[in-house]
């Protein structure tokens, strides 16, 4: 029933030497669009014994009735795909940085089925945080009809190209349940090889960007606080360890707000050359059903193009989306923690995993 392909999956050495700021990174989180495109050595290829491990999961956790959210790795578990995960969790957080994961099956599985699969295998990376003020621990990336203009609108729930970002959470992660008409391309690159390169040709605007931003929180306000506004820098460096953030539009938007000074000359050129770099390096993914995206934020951004959907409701594009925390086993800057740490809660929130776009 299933295949095997060659499996171009090919783990790292893992090896990290202590980063400074301003001097550059010599590690595999340093990856090029060339060195990866010829080896896809990302992408891990399901074994059959794999993919009937992870449905026979399923149909446990089915069974017995289990929510979405509470599925568990002690209630999902999985003997012989188990110990891959680990180990493509390792690379996740101390090796290149991404996997993508390739032979599951979506055709022809329930919406619970295709989520209780995807969150199984989320289970063995983190543990889910809540991807906005609804309290969604598992998102829907479909076109909902919101405009990324507004200060409220989400990015994921348009049709809209959207700009190289990272998400806020440690890992991210996507599974393809149908693909757009025509558009919506996966695009990657390693913010570690962006810093590098601004290193080599800007070094006067990396200090620039480690300033602590003003973001906009898109009118989701976590208990506790009051202003409109989160801060945290682009780049980062705690105990050695490097980390990058997007100069996405929640900069611009803050812009205006109160207590927000304006962006500084400099800190506008920065922004602009990031973002021309990470453009300029970029790699582009064609998404198969049943791709599962499994990204750590920290050494890369994501991007997408814009996309045409289908007439038909029953085709539109829909990916199903985690935001994970993996529990300090990185180091990160405190601002990061904070606003990472339990994803975005506001007040009376209810944390919950809805099954359909809402």
């Amino acid at each position: 029933m299933f295949t095997n392909p060659s499996n171009p999956w090919k783990p790292t050495n893992r090896t990290q030497k202590p980063t400074v700021l301003m001097e550059p990174i010599d590690d595999s989180s340093a990856w090029t669009r060339e060195e990866l495109k010829k080896s896809q050595a990302y992408i891990y290829r399901l074994k059959n014994a794999e993919v009937i491990e992870v449905l026979d999961a399923v149909d446990r956790v089915e069974a017995k009735g289990i929510d979405i959210k509470d599925i568990k790795r002690k209630n999902f578990e999985l003997p012989i795909f188990g110990p891959v995960l680990d180990e493509i969790r390792a690379e996740i957080i101390h090796g290149r940085g991404f996997v993508f994961l390739r032979g599951l099956p979506v055709d022809g599985q329930t919406r619970y089925e295709q989520a209780a699969a995807f969150w199984g295998i989320g289970c063995y990376m983190g543990r889910a945080v809540s991807q906005n003020g609804k309290g969604h621990l598992l998102g829907h990336v479909k076109n909902l009809g919101e405009e990324i203009t507004s200060a409220t609108g989400r990015g994921y729930n348009s049709a809209s190209e959207l700009g190289f970002h990272s998400d806020s959470c440690d890992i991210f992660g996507l599974c393809v349940l149908r693909l757009s008409k025509t558009g919506g391309q996966h695009r990657m690159c390693s913010s570690v090889t962006v810093y590098n390169e601004m290193l080599k040709r800007r070094p006067d605007l990396v200090n620039e960007l480690a300033f602590r931003f003003y973001r906009s929180r898109r009118g989701e306000l976590p208990v506790g606080e009051t202003d409109p506004w989160t801060r945290q820098p682009v780049f980062s460096v705690t105990k050695g360890f490097f980390a990058a953030r997007g100069a996405s539009s929640t900069i611009k938007r803050a812009q205006g707000m109160p207590g927000v000074p304006d962006l500084t000359p400099a800190q506008n050129e920065a922004i602009s050359l990031y973002r021309t770099l990470a453009d300029e390096l970029a790699m582009d993914i064609e998404f198969d059903l049943g791709d599962i995206s499994l990204v750590q934020n920290y050494v890369n951004l994501h991007a997408r193009t814009r996309y045409v959907d289908w007439p038909e409701a029953d085709r539109k594009r829909h990916l199903l989306r985690l935001w994970l925390s993996f529990d300090g086993a990185r180091p990160v800057h405190d601002d990061i923690i904070r606003d990472h740490q339990f994803g975005i809660l506001e007040e009376g929130t209810v944390l919950h995993a809805p099954l359909e776009a809402i």
